[in-house]
């Protein structure tokens, strides 16, 4: 389908990609790239998964297993999930680019994030391996996000704060630099503009990924 060759092209010549999305944006096709890729991920989680509903359930005082489809739930959720992040995501930059880089176009800024939403995936890819590898107890959503970035630096923190950390590691900032690339490329602003814009929509999700992830568990220690 068009577009999905992109999604890996963007990973070494990102300003070619955007130059074809300004000529034509495509959001169908690396969609549907980006959700196979994410379901794929979700379904090989699953034993974690299962794991951590385990430990939860324990640790509420029950002794009954969690049903055997509850882990499907994320499976068939990814998709939804990862929809609703692209879109609010092209939001969140669609009303900085208007602010400070002219009139932005919603459907271009939706292109530029959902094929920059690979590098969510190596993100997911690599925190599969360290699972798979490190072989230890998975008793918490945290530790279904192992440490890559700043909360390697504080091992205590916990809640808000260890998500927040975690939140700014080379995946995601690789992801912030494609952003501007992608800002740039599709809008007629300057590269200063354009990284100005990514790092604020960087930071904004961030807080707003923190945020949720706390109020479900995902930072507890």
């Amino acid at each position: 389908m068009g577009g999905i060759p992109d999604l890996f092209t963007i990973l070494y010549d990102p300003q070619a990609v955007f130059a074809r999305v300004k000529e034509k944006p495509r959001f169908w096709g690396p969609f549907l790239g980006l959700a196979v890729l994410q379901v794929a991920i979700a379904a090989l989680m699953m034993p974690y998964s299962r794991a951590v509903m385990q430990a939860m359930a324990q640790a509420r005082g029950s002794s009954a297993a969690p049903p055997s489809w509850a882990a499907w739930i994320g499976v068939v959720g990814a998709p939804i999930g990862l929809a609703i992040g692209l879109l609010i995501g092209a939001g969140i930059l669609w009303i900085f680019v208007s602010m400070f880089g002219g009139e932005g176009s919603f459907r271009h800024l939706l292109s530029v994030v959902t094929y920059v939403g690979i590098t969510g995936i190596l993100l997911g890819i690599a925190s599969l391996a360290v699972l798979m590898l490190g072989g230890g107890r998975v008793e918490t959503m945290a530790d279904l996000r192992p440490g890559f970035g700043l909360d390697l630096l504080a091992p205590d923190a916990t809640g808000f704060v260890k998500m927040l950390l975690w939140a700014v590691n080379p995946f995601t900032l690789w992801g912030l630099v494609l952003t501007g690339f992608g800002v740039a490329g599709t809008h007629n602003t300057s590269k200063g503009t354009a990284f100005t814009i990514a790092t604020i929509a960087f930071v904004i999700n961030a807080l707003i990924g923190a945020g949720f992830a706390a109020i479900g568990g995902g930072g507890a220690g």
